[in-house]
């Protein structure tokens, strides 16, 4: 059963939900979800900017179906559950704007705000990878959002959201494609991995050590063949939305975007670097791995004063290889 943390509740053990590992917090190791990524500021301000830009690009925090399906009805409480809601952000733009529903953000350790939370919005404790206590047919729209690390089995939570949505309700799953990725028609397009070695090399480490720690890699390709092969769903679609990776877009919205997005990326490859000795990257090899991603990315090797370097120089408007993005992939259906 979930613990709800607000702030209705009195006491919460925070020590007892994390850890601290080379100057980073982590979740605790007591933990049973797989997520191997730090739960701190840094790596929570790139989840956030990495919302944001998902919202500058398509224009809201929301498909089109969820204004239809969050719709007021008499006599009808609508209920939105974002599994591994991170640091609440989400949550918290659509509750101000769907203010008749009732908002609920699952996450395995407290890291969303516990005060002056408006009445419609709910965090509680939970390992989305464990059942929910929702009944079944209760819910109208489960919104998973980056959670593939999170869990060991993608289809368990395909099916919880079947069990608890409405006849008719949403599930709506997006996760980040870890793989080099250029923009349809740029250059690079037909071979990531020739002009973009570093990137590629960098993509593969990082895939083969989250699998090494029962992490399924392959669902971000794969959660639209989930939810069809569930037989829970129907209308079921999918998409990619591009997001800048470096300076290479001229429009100014666009290219402070791949710009920011590039400066996060950069971090990220050095945020993963302990889960890439785990697996068996050497230093010498993580050392040449990260030099060619700072000069694909349009960073300057030379200015990071090595490996333990900060990131000096990385953010100025050198534009990086041409056409490179960000891909994140959509998939939803409704409840049949």
């Amino acid at each position: 059963m979930s613990s709800e943390y607000s702030e209705r509740e009195e006491v919460i053990d925070y020590a007892s939900h994390f850890t601290t590992r080379g100057g980073r917090l982590y979740q605790s190791s007591t933990i049973a979800s797989p997520y191997p990524l730090p739960v701190d500021t840094p790596e929570n301000e790139r989840d956030q900017f990495q919302l944001a830009s998902l919202a500058q690009v398509l224009g809201a925090n929301y498909t089109g179906l969820f204004a239809e399906i969050l719709a007021p009805q008499e006599a009808a409480k609508k209920v939105v559950i974002d599994l591994g809601c991170g640091t609440g952000e989400w949550v918290l733009e659509m509750a101000n704007e769907f203010l008749h529903v009732s908002f609920f953000g699952l996450e395995i350790v407290p890291i969303v705000p516990n005060r002056n939370l408006p009445e419609n919005v709910h965090f509680e404790i939970h390992d989305i990878g464990e059942r929910t206590r929702w009944p079944d047919a209760s819910v109208d729209i489960v919104h998973a959002q980056s959670i593939f690390m999170a869990v060991r089995d993608y289809s368990a939570i395909i099916h919880e959201a079947a069990r608890i949505l409405k006849p008719g309700g949403l599930f709506l799953s997006g996760e980040w494609k870890y793989s080099p990725s250029f923009h349809p028609g740029a250059p690079g397009a037909a071979n990531p991995s020739e002009d973009v070695p570093g990137l590629d090399r960098f993509y593969r480490a990082l895939n083969n050590a989250l699998t090494a720690r029962g992490i399924d890699v392959t669902v971000p390709s794969t959660i639209r063949q989930r939810i069809v092969n569930s037989g829970a769903f129907t209308e079921v679609q999918s998409g990619e939305i591009p997001i800048p990776l470096g300076g290479w877009k001229r429009d100014d919205a666009y290219h402070r975007i791949g710009i920011r997005n590039r400066d996060h990326l950069l971090r990220f490859i050095k945020t993963v670097r302990p889960i890439l000795a785990a697996s068996g990257v050497s230093r010498s090899d993580m050392t040449e791995i990260q030099g060619q991603c700072f000069s694909e990315l349009g960073g300057v090797s030379g200015e990071l004063g090595g490996v333990s370097g900060e990131l000096r120089g990385v953010s100025g408007e050198l534009g990086g290889v041409s056409g490179l993005i960000s891909e994140y992939r959509l998939a939803y259906g409704r409840k049949i």
